[in-house]
Formats: structure tokens, sequence, C-alpha cells
């Protein structure tokens, strides 16, 4: 996310969203009674067409809008809410209109009707400086089959390959078809670090084809080979994706890394519960009572029961904060924050026992 002009203080800031991971942050910043500002394509007709059936002519105009719903669902942020300012001439004001906000989309946000929260401009210096973050990469090897999960900010994007070898009295079919499966993979890899900031490239796997890979690699392009380490796992194909990032090997990547950070963290919390330290709690009453009483170290919530419930989460938010807790917000589509959504969407990792 790039901060294009951010003056809290006359509630006003102006951002150009950048990836679809700003899109998650954004989010968790806009809420309803904000005034939000940008270009809009209206189809424009004029009064000899109305009378027709011409269609008319699209054109791009400015206007504001009072937000009455935020929806966020995989790629897309829509922004729907009633016009309060614009060319009264090309569209009526009291109008709905729904903004979708995507990768390249400037927007002014303005709270004059609630001040920017503390945690609100959190998320907006957090968002800039996820656009900084290397990514990471995991590809899970197994014979035929290739694993690719690329780790952002919001969500871990998966990738399958695979290919038939062929029975194994046919040496020469098999080594032909291995050959053309490691060159789509290897080309696959380098198209993602092309296209994207790629601090390392994780090649795991339970058994030797990660080495054979890696072999290949080494063979074809000795630079790209450079960027990989391999990793033993007993796991195949997305089970090993988690494997790898619950093991913690790699804590210096995966720890500025949000999507990581889901995994890891609902992993120990679950550990909490399962061995019943009396350290991992879930769900909203009794997450409140270790708030209350600054045992929470670190509080996990659902980006979904954020939106839903914004006003009593940001005080527990706020509150563990004020006691030097972590807070950290997960993505409700992705599978740590499954695991968390069947617990309430609230969990908590606490410092000491409660009740």
């Amino acid at each position: 996310m790039k901060i294009l002009f951010k003056n809290p203080k006359q509630e006003t800031v102006k951002l150009e969203v950048e990836n679809f991971d700003d899109l998650w942050y954004l989010s968790t910043v806009l809420r309803e009674g904000d005034l939000i500002k940008g270009k809009t394509e209206r189809r424009i007709k004029s009064k000899e067409e109305m009378t027709r059936s011409d269609k008319g002519v699209r054109k791009t105009i400015t206007i504001a809008v009072r937000c009455e719903k935020v929806e966020f669902k995989e790629n897309a942020l829509r922004v729907t809410g009633i016009i309060e300012q614009g060319p009264e001439d090309i569209i009526a004001l009291g109008d709905h209109h729904t903004f979708n906000i995507e990768p390249g989309t400037i927007i002014t946000i303005i709270k004059d009707r609630e001040h920017w929260t503390r945690f609100e401009l959190s998320r907006l210096r957090d968002a800039e400086k996820s656009s900084l973050n290397p990514k990471l990469v995991i590809a899970v090897i197994d014979e035929g089959n290739a694993n690719i999960a690329l780790i952002m900010e919001s969500r871990i994007h998966h990738y399958d390959l695979s290919r038939e070898f062929g029975g194994k009295y046919y040496v020469k079919e098999r080594d032909r078809r291995k050959d053309e499966f490691y060159n789509e993979t290897l080309n696959f890899l380098i198209a993602i670090s092309q296209r994207e900031n790629i601090s390392c490239f994780i090649i795991a796997g339970a058994g030797f084809e990660k080495e054979n890979f890696y072999k290949y690699l080494v063979q074809k392009t000795r630079e790209f080979a450079k960027k990989c380490v391999m990793e033993h796992i007993g796991s195949h194909g997305r089970n090993g994706v988690y494997e790898v990032l619950k093991r913690g090997t790699f804590k210096d990547i995966t720890g500025k890394l949000n999507a990581a950070k889901d995994v890891t963290l609902v992993e120990k919390l679950l550990e909490h519960i399962g061995k019943d330290t009396g350290l991992g709690i879930y769900g909203t009453v009794d997450v409140e009572l270790a708030v209350n009483s600054n045992a929470v170290e670190k509080l996990l919530v659902n980006d979904n029961l954020f939106l839903k419930e914004r006003g009593k989460i940001e005080i527990l938010m706020n509150s563990v904060k004020n006691s030097r807790g972590y807070v950290h917000i997960l993505n409700h589509e992705e599978e740590a924050g499954k695991q968390l959504e069947s617990l309430g969407g609230i969990g908590a990792i606490l410092r000491f026992k409660v009740g």
C-alpha cells in the first residue's frame, strides 16, 4: 500500500492499493460511516438517448460515498453506500453506489464522523511495510507431483503440478517424462520469482524426489539453485507445506509474513488446548475474562468476526496492547483461520492461568 497523503487530525488519508494483500488490510480499516472518495465509471445517456435503446457513453467521474457496507471475499473488496458528493448533472445524490476496489485503485478515506483509531493507523503502517516484505515459496516435491505454495501476507496461494511417469519397465519413457515434469516445475518457480519479491525457495519432501529435483536445479540454473534450500518432511502435498511452516526452522523468514504467523500461532493455541495447560483459551466470553485479568500474551481474531463485532473486539484489542500483549488478525478463508473459526473465531495464548 502506498500512502499518498495522511493527516489524521483532518480525518483524511489518501492511498493507492498496490496488491491483493492491501485489500485485506483495507477491509479492517474501513467502517460504516466513513466517507470514501474515488474515481468510478458511470454510463451516461443524453435526453435523446433516453428514448432510444442506446447504452450511452461511459465516463470516469469522482464521487464520494458514505460507507454502509464493506465486503471482502477472496480477491475483491466492495464498499457500498450512498452518494454524497459528485457532479450533479451526471449522478443523483442519495443514490446507492458500490466501489469495486482493486490493485491500482486510489481512494481517499475521510473519517469525519469517527476519528481514526490507533488500531486503524497501525493497520495502514503494517500495509505499507508488508509491500516491502520478501515472500516465501515452499515446493513439496513427490513422485510426479509438486505442490507449490506462495506465502503472502493475507493468504497462501497453492498451485498443483502433476504428471504421470509411466510404468517402471519403460525406463526411457519415465526418464523423459520426469525431465519434462522437472522442467515444468522449474519454469513455474522462475515465473513466480520474476513477478514476486521472493526471499527463499524451500524444496521439501518426504522421499528422495526433492534431492533429485534439487540436482536438476543445480544442473540447469546454478544461480536460481542458490535461492533454494532443502527440508526433509514426513508429509505430502499441502500438509507438507503446513508442516514446514509449523516447524519454525525458517522463523527468520516466516516471522515477517502474516499468513505464516497464522499457522504457527493457531498451532500453538491448539497445542495448549490439547494438552489442557490452561494457557490456551477460545470463545468471546473466556477471552474477555482473560483480557480483563491482563493475562493475554497473544490475541488471535478472525477478520470476519472483527468486522461483525468491531466495537467489542476493538476494546479487547486495545486492552491487550495496553498490557503489552500481541494482537494478530487472521484471514478466515485460510486453513488456520478456518481452524480458529471452529473455536468461535477468537482465541488467546495466556501468560498465566485464569480462573
